[in-house]
């Protein structure tokens, strides 16, 4: 028996791959577009497997150089109403969020602003929402904490629909244990790299939530390869059978990205 191997969050140049060949070989992924550069790429790469995720990163991709007000103003009147048009037929939006290391060129507030308006374009468009936390994990919390709450409604009417309720992802998943849990009651799923793996903080976080709720990552240029040592290495943390716990993972990303 052979694994079934699931990348939750991968990165690519998909101009490179647009016959699906090399990619996603051996794999089910979710490929993430979050520069609109990238958007219509990702819109015309097909590959049996692969979820797609269209959003707006919080880095932005702008310096300390730029105007703020037009940079907002092009978010609002330009980016997320284009980004609408891709979210029709996405499996999830983001990656969004929350990055303490980059507010001398992207301020938190407007961070703040952006991240608030693709929880809404999640709710649009029934979409579980892919995070990105970098240092700012207790405001990240209340955002979603508050966000699952003022839902709650709703996503009732939606499981008796026989659809899902608001749920996340926090990929590269590097936050205390305490914290951990804490999202975890509001219905937090979490993804692991071999970066977080690596580091005490993410393989503590990596051994201490629930086994429903565990993916694996690349955030980058995936193969079967990488993602493999990943299940490897996250399978000793766990004290685990690697073959076993690929079963598991692989239901939790058809959970997670099923609609």
């Amino acid at each position: 028996m052979h694994m079934h191997l699931t990348d939750a969050h991968c990165h690519a140049n998909f101009s490179r791959f647009a016959d699906g060949e090399g990619l996603a070989a051996g794999l089910r992924v979710c490929a993430d577009a979050c520069f609109s550069g990238d958007w219509e790429g990702l819109r015309d790469f097909n590959a049996f497997g692969v979820k797609k995720a269209y959003g707006i990163h919080p880095d932005l991709r702008i310096s300390e150089f730029d105007d703020l007000d037009f940079v907002e103003r092009e978010i609002y009147e330009r980016f997320l109403p284009e980004v609408q048009q891709y979210l029709i037929s996405a499996d999830a939006i983001g990656e969004t969020g929350l990055d303490a290391n980059i507010t001398a060129r992207v301020p938190m507030d407007l961070q703040r602003k952006v991240f608030s308006e693709q929880l809404k374009l999640a709710d649009k468009f029934n979409l579980p929402v892919i995070v990105h936390c970098v240092g700012a994990w207790g405001e990240t919390f209340s955002t979603l904490a508050n966000w699952v709450k003022s839902g709650e409604n709703a996503a009732k009417d939606r499981i008796l629909r026989g659809e899902k309720g608001r749920c996340f992802l926090l990929h590269a998943a590097r936050c205390s244990v305490e914290m951990a849990k804490e999202f975890e009651k509001i219905g937090g799923y979490f993804s692991f790299g071999l970066r977080e793996l690596n580091s005490p903080k993410g393989a503590a976080c990596a051994a201490a939530v629930s086994e429903d709720k565990l993916m694996v990552e690349s955030d980058a240029e995936t193969s079967h390869e990488k993602i493999s040592e990943t299940v490897e290495v996250l399978a000793k943390i766990r004290d685990r059978d690697a073959l076993e716990l690929s079963e598991k993972i692989y239901l939790n990303f058809n959970n997670f990205y099923g609609k």
